[in-house]
């Protein structure tokens, strides 16, 4: 199987101090809608280690795919590592799959090419992300997936 065969673009992150305000400040300037919600993984690793971590994540969609602003609240994350090193800004793009096997399969394709896993996280019913680092661009790509049924309901809307 090929990673991206059966991937479709999700969305394009970026890594924030203050998701509230940087949406609303979006949300004026771009007129477009978020979604907020806390995420808590079920369980999670960072750097290969178990390490319990959450987040709170914005999502906009534009066109057929999102942007997302992340910002970490408790716990080591790249999201956390991102900012201490690198400020605000672009974190990673995201793919997300039809499946949960087609993800699985995708993660076991990427290391067996001996791709770096930098974080990986399972929300339960509601799906499983992993990032990997992609040293051929300099960037992270997120491997998702999502299950709609599962998912929860949106906390708070901003624009």
């Amino acid at each position: 199987m090929e990673i991206l065969s059966t991937a479709q673009l999700h969305h394009t992150a970026f890594v924030v101090n203050d998701l509230e305000k940087t949406a609303q400040q979006l949300a004026d300037s771009m007129g477009i809608q978020w979604g907020v919600w806390t995420v808590e993984p079920a369980s999670s690793t960072i750097h290969g280690q178990a390490a319990p971590f959450t987040f709170y994540v914005a999502l906009a969609q534009v066109g057929d795919a999102f942007y997302e602003i992340i910002q970490p609240l408790t716990g080591d994350s790249i999201y956390l590592e991102h900012l201490n090193s690198h400020g605000e800004g672009f974190h990673h793009t995201c793919v997300t799959y039809g499946s949960l096997e087609d993800l699985r399969q995708a993660r076991d394709d990427m290391l067996k090419q001996g791709r770096e896993m930098l974080q990986s996280a399972s929300m339960g019913e509601a799906g499983e992300f992993y990032y990997f680092a992609i040293p051929e661009t300099g960037s992270i790509l997120e491997v998702l997936y999502l299950d709609p049924e599962s998912f929860p309901p949106t906390e708070k809307t901003i624009g």
